[in-house]
């Protein structure tokens, strides 16, 4: 039996429509990330203003994003509707952010079963619209792009010369299905448009910032730039920019180290911190185009993410020329570097950790340091043969030190009330609350200033008898856990003695 023969040497084989949107759907977009993707053809069009509404329309909720780009011919409306518009292998243009030509099409179905495009692109000439309708699509099988906006977003669109705007009908993914009972409330829904507006003021920073700056506005309010660096702030460490070449391009490497918490004010502090806090938000920010792709994330070079590293934050610029070679995924939110630069990431890790560990191990006071007088801590850390670590009270502690030597003292009794004291260290509560509550942990006497001065003037008073000098001693302590900590008592009590 011989096989049939075909009158070509292959078949076409057009993919089924409505299969191929459900899959789509599925890419892992988030509602900030979604937009985010849209705002990046807003800055492709050239756009300066990008106002987003989030209309409740009593519980039939749509989304408009709006910009006063170039806008797009007919053709190109079409051509920008289609799946894959563009191949990833293309060169891009300077200043396009885009990558699979998948975005615009992947970031509206992921949060809604209906979009529609609406743009123009010469002042005065009729606006052009495309809309996708994704029940549409199920109900024929056929790739049915209308001409046509949805009725109850008729009244939202107008342009003054050009512009661009994408509307989110039938937001299933965002506000849910009342049939299910998981409908959003306004509240909620409202909620939603405060992470975008946050999202967007960290992705789009450097935009928000410049000088012919972008200007993005979520339901009538300015977002204003999130710099994740701090760099406005005095406190904040940077050992400078470095080059890294890789095939004929440039990688910018700048490392950062942001104040302690003792160095910025509770507004200052809180903003810093993050959408998802402190911990979240340490290591790389990746940026491609100015535009961030990863917010916080040691690219599998740095270990693991550690509350003693938590003011380690790393600027990290990729030419859109290297995305194949960065692995840039659809969603522009994962990245993975080239075996040929993990090295170097690494040793820049490395320096800047180290440094951020400092900063934070001694609570933003580098002068201590690197002063001439040994900063002493209350405790140390001890490691047995098998490696297990605990912690131990300092003996060289001035105050632990003093009440040891004490002639009244029985220093075998003190010196068992230490041993007691070590040995029921909480550990395991400790971690979880460390893990648990990072932000809400305090230093050492933060809320009693009075005890605090007590125990110094205590600790000063019987150093003195000791035949040291008034200054020398006020030194010592005031690089001694826990006074340290706590500078402007130490400065306020040397003031009271005269010293």
């Amino acid at each position: 039996m011989t096989a049939t023969m075909h009158a070509t040497e292959w078949d076409i084989v057009q993919p089924s429509a409505s299969p191929v949107f459900e899959a789509l759907r599925a890419f892992g977009y988030t509602p900030e990330t979604s937009i985010a993707d849209l705002v990046d053809n807003s800055i492709a069009a050239k756009a300066k203003n990008v106002h987003i509404a989030f209309v409740w329309n009593d519980g039939d909720a749509y989304i408009v994003i709006k910009d006063d780009g170039q806008g797009m011919s007919e053709d190109a409306l079409v051509d920008a509707m289609r799946l894959g518009s563009q191949s990833p292998v293309v060169e891009r243009k300077k200043g396009d952010l885009g990558r699979f030509g998948l975005g615009l099409k992947t970031a509206s179905i992921a949060q809604a079963r209906e979009f529609s495009v609406i743009t123009s692109n010469e002042t005065g000439k009729e606006a052009v619209v495309r809309r996708w309708d994704l029940d549409e699509v199920q109900e024929t099988g056929e790739w049915r792009l209308r001409n046509s906006l949805p009725n109850q977003a008729l009244g939202d669109i107008a342009f003054s010369e050009t512009g661009t705007a994408i509307i989110w009908t039938k937001c299933d993914r965002l506000i849910g299905d009342p049939a299910t009972g998981s409908h959003m409330t306004k509240a909620q829904f409202l909620r939603v448009a405060d992470i975008v507006s946050r999202h967007l003021a960290m992705t789009f920073h450097r935009f928000l910032e410049s000088p012919r700056r972008l200007r993005i506005h979520v339901n009538g309010s300015e977002v204003q730039p999130w710099d994740p660096f701090l760099t406005d702030n005095a406190s904040t460490y940077s050992s400078g920019k470095e080059a890294l070449p890789m095939h004929g391009h440039a990688i910018g490497i700048t490392p950062y180290v942001l104040p302690h918490k003792s160095k910025l004010d509770g507004d200052e502090h809180k903003r810093a911190a993050g959408i998802h806090g402190w911990n979240a938000h340490q290591g790389f920010y990746v940026y491609r185009e100015d535009r961030l792709l990863v917010a916080g994330s040691w690219l599998g070079v740095g270990g693991m993410k550690e509350e003693h590293s938590k003011l380690a934050r790393i600027a990290l610029d990729i030419p859109v020329a290297l995305d194949h070679m960065w692995q840039v995924d659809v969603r522009k939110s994962q990245v993975r570097p080239p075996a040929s630069i993990v090295r170097d990431l690494e040793r820049i890790t490395r320096a800047t950790k180290t440094k951020a560990q400092e900063v934070y191990r001694f609570r933003g006071k580098m002068d201590a340091a690197r002063s001439a007088q040994k900063f002493v801590f209350a405790w140390l850390q001890h490691k047995d043969r098998d490696n297990n670590i605990s912690y131990r009270i300092n003996r060289n502690n001035p105050v632990v030190r003093q009440a040891l030597e004490a002639k009244t003292a029985d220093a075998a009794q003190i010196e068992q009330l230490l041993r007691f004291v070590e040995e029921t260290v909480p550990m395991t509560q400790i971690a979880v609350h460390l893990a648990s509550s990072l932000e809400s942990s305090q230093q050492p006497f933060e809320e009693d200033a009075k005890g605090l001065r007590e125990l110094l003037q205590f600790s000063f008073d019987r150093m003195l008898t000791s035949g040291a000098a008034g200054e020398q001693v006020l030194e010592i302590l005031a690089k001694t856990e826990p006074f340290s900590l706590h500078p402007g008592i130490v400065a306020a009590f040397k003031e009271s003695v005269n010293l």
